[in-house]
């Protein structure tokens, strides 16, 4: 793994991870103040969170299981938003903005029923790391995005192409490493989503 151009291509992507934060904060925003324009999205998703997680119902070590499910979705998912990012970005946007959205409506529906307090314990531990890992996701997908667009569009220009195409291979040869890291980032984050944020959120 060539960590110089890893860390050169992060560099290269500081307006992306910005644009990816804003799209999230918009999603939480549109997600706490105008959940009932979006109410059948949002229950459509918090039904599908409720079956995956009724999985390891019965299930002899229910921690351990909701460590490995909490894991693999959101690793899965976050690899997935990378690749789909192929389609010119719109696929990071939209996840970017779903997320957003149920996180938004969650915390406040939370905060009116509990606490903020309760909303800051069940979602902070964890939420470090988790939230900023699946911006990072959308980010590199999105920009994956916009070098496909960028690559198609330069072919009309002989000497941009093959400057682009340099580009391109030296961004997907980074995509290894940083995926590596984002499911190594998931994975601590899982752990404490399955243990200390469980904890908080029953004392």
């Amino acid at each position: 793994m060539n960590w110089k151009n890893t860390m050169m291509q992060m560099k290269l992507m500081k307006h992306y991870f910005i644009a990816s934060a804003l799209v999230f904060i918009a999603g939480i925003v549109m997600g706490a103040l105008y959940s009932s324009q979006f109410h059948a999205f949002i229950n459509g998703q918090i039904e599908a969170i409720k079956q995956i997680s009724g999985s390891i119902a019965g299930k002899p070590n229910q921690q351990w299981s909701l460590f490995w499910l909490i894991f693999w979705n959101n690793a899965l998912k976050s690899l997935l938003v990378i690749a789909l990012g192929l389609f010119f970005g719109v696929f990071p946007l939209f996840f970017l903005l779903a997320n957003g959205l149920l996180l938004g409506y969650v915390c406040m529906v939370s905060a009116q029923k509990q606490s903020w307090l309760f909303v800051i314990k069940t979602i902070l531990p964890h939420g470090i790391l988790e939230i900023p890992a699946i911006i990072v996701a959308c980010a590199l997908g999105l920009r994956l995005g916009m070098m496909v667009l960028k690559t198609l569009l330069s072919s009309l220009s002989p000497t941009r192409s093959v400057k682009t195409r340099e580009q391109f291979l030296l961004f997907i040869k980074a995509l290894l490493p940083l995926s590596v890291m984002l499911v190594a980032v998931l994975f601590v984050a899982a752990l404490i989503e399955s243990t200390l944020t469980l904890w908080l959120a029953r004392g």
